[in-house]
């Protein structure tokens, strides 16, 4: 049928859509039937949402689609899109998990209008939950479509083939949700929860612990490398880059290798950022790939929605702390009535490499390093009332539709699968941002532009008992976040005039005032102007308000 097809089409790819809810093992499948090959990346016209393809090993002629997964609140209006956007695909393979077979296919059947649709089902999880052949037959006899049942994690070869049989003989769909009411379930998601999990109080907390020891220990190793690294890396690679453009006219020299450089800077940049990204993106992959992330959103999903958010949103915020970027980036798999709400919090409350490491160089040379622990705390606590004050998103018609994923064990080659699209995400998208930005504070750096805005501040600073001195320092800030640094210039000369209090508000100030240069360029590409030029005004206000609380409260204790 697909030969005939082809052939049809002038011997165009015949590409084939992969659509299931998220934890199914789309994306293990997927991985396996393409031989673990490089994908492309592409939006789907008219929205946000990503798609990636790329041919099927072994089967000429054929690309597999695979599709966002639904999410775990049901974004069915998203999905809907995207299908509606990928007319030209001619065969959709529903991924569904065994033990919700009955559940998720009337709910695949409801949202993305599955008749007259060519369709085969691909049903995993067969290690966790196995049907009795005379139950499989009676299963297939009545959906009338190829079903094919697998583990998605260890395709064997016969399985492989009766996938691409299942391809070729994909049949049109004619059911309705009455019929599939007869299709067996065993929906129990109590049962698979982690154990420690599922206690009243100690589960929620517990969960938290697990995220500061999977996400703070790779950004800690980061920092520490990256710390390690920066002084040799200048003496033998930006020194030499330095001394060989020394020539250059004084504007091209600056534009290269002077404070905001394409070379120096863009070099610090990746120095920086690219160990964070890395570890956090190899812990990101060890929660996803054994299923304990969708455990650990599944039990705060209570408590973010308090704020305006899901458990789903959770990930792209903790990404935050490693590139701000790469977060927004990643929050194309929130919710659409929630996606813009994670941006937010994103914006102000996750502090990326370059502000952790900043801040702990700042707090270390004024001689309280230990303050460091209260301004994250106070930081992402700020963040999440300012995304509940300014956000409010109607959550109450977002349930969770798709079940906990069994915990599953590590397979090398889907850890390496996951991290090299993190990492080349950061290549392609965040560090051409990076480069541009240098480019940009450069014209800044000649103008003195940010000179003459540090005026602007003085009045405020002023009002908080800060010197006008340090209003360089929090405009740099707004550039990148390590523009903080300013603040130990002079060997520290401008935070030995301050008390310790004085140090932390200023040290909040410049965090919060407003996300850098790439985070709002980032969400611009994303949203637009109109929507980030709301977000940067609404936190601006936020900071400057809690700012003022913040200082009203010290100066009255002390």
């Amino acid at each position: 049928m697909l030969a005939k097809e082809k052939e049809s089409l002038n011997e165009l790819p015949i590409e084939i859509a992969m659509v299931g809810h998220e934890s199914v093992g789309k994306t293990a499948l997927f991985r396996q039937l393409t031989g673990n090959k490089t994908v492309q990346e592409s939006n789907i016209k008219g929205s946000t949402i990503r798609c990636i393809s790329a041919k099927v090993s072994g089967a000429e002629g054929i690309e597999l689609v695979d599709t966002p997964g639904i999410q775990a609140e049901g974004d069915s209006v998203a999905m809907g899109l995207a299908l509606e956007q990928m007319e030209k695909l001619h065969i959709l393979l529903l991924v569904i998990k065994s033990e919700n077979l009955a559940e998720e296919l009337n709910f695949l059947n409801e949202n993305l209008k599955l008749r007259g649709k060519r369709v085969a089902v691909l049903v995993t999880h067969e290690d966790k939950y196995s049907y009795t052949k005379s139950e499989k037959e009676q299963i297939r006899n009545l959906l009338q479509v190829p079903v094919v049942w697998l583990n998605a994690r260890k395709l064997r070869e016969q399985k492989r083939e009766e996938i691409l049989e299942a391809m070729e003989s994909a049949s049109t769909w004619g059911l309705n949700s009455s019929i599939l009411k007869f299709l067996p379930n065993n929906h129990n998601d109590e049962e698979k929860r982690i154990k420690l999990f599922r206690l009243p109080f100690f589960g929620p907390l517990m969960a938290w612990i697990t995220i500061l020891a999977m996400f703070g220990i790779p950004v800690f190793a980061a920092y520490m490398f990256s710390d390690w690294l920066q002084p040799i890396s200048d003496v033998y690679f930006i020194e030499p880059i330095t001394q060989l453009f020394s020539g250059l006219p004084g504007w091209l020299y600056t534009f290269i290798v002077g404070d905001y450089g394409v070379v120096t800077l863009g070099w610090y940049s990746f120095v920086w950022a690219f160990p964070v990204v890395v570890l956090v993106g190899l812990a990101t992959a060890i929660v996803e790939e054994t299923g304990i992330q969708e455990h650990i959103m599944h039990t705060l999903d209570p408590s973010l929605r308090k704020i305006g958010l899901t458990g789903r949103d959770l990930s792209p915020v903790l990404t935050g702390f490693g590139c701000n970027v790469v977060a927004v980036l990643q929050s194309r798999s929130c919710s659409t009535c929630t996606r813009k709400s994670c941006v937010s919090l994103i914006s102000f409350g996750s502090a990326c490499s370059y502000q952790i490491g900043a801040t702990l160089s700042i707090f270390g040379v004024a001689g309280y390093p230990i303050l460091f622990i209260p301004y994250i705390i106070l930081l992402f606590l700020a963040g999440a009332l300012h995304t509940r004050l300014w956000n409010k998103p109607q959550l109450g018609a977002l349930t969770r539709v798709s079940s906990l994923p069994y915990l599953q064990p590590l397979t090398w080659s889907g850890l390496w699968w996951r991290v090299k699209r993190v990492v080349m995400q950061f290549l392609t998208q965040a560090m051409p941002i990076f480069i541009v930005i240098c480019v940009v504070a450069t014209l800044l750096q000649l103008f003195n532009v940010l000179d003459v805005l540090a005026v602007l501040l003085a009045p405020f600073l002023y009002l908080i008992q800060l010197p006008a001195e340090a209003g360089t320092g929090i405009l740099f800030s707004m550039i990148r976040k390590d523009g903080m640094l300013l603040f130990n210039q002079g060997n520290g000369s401008l935070l030995e005039q301050l008390q310790i209090f004085q140090v932390f508000i200023l040290v909040y100030f410049a965090s919060t005032f407003s996300s850098c240069m790439v985070t709002l360029y980032t969400i611009r590409k994303e949203f637009g102007w109109g929507e980030t030029r709301g977000i940067f005004l609404k936190q601006a206000f936020t900071s400057v308000v809690s700012t003022i609380l913040l200082a009203l409260g010290f100066y009255a204790i002390l």
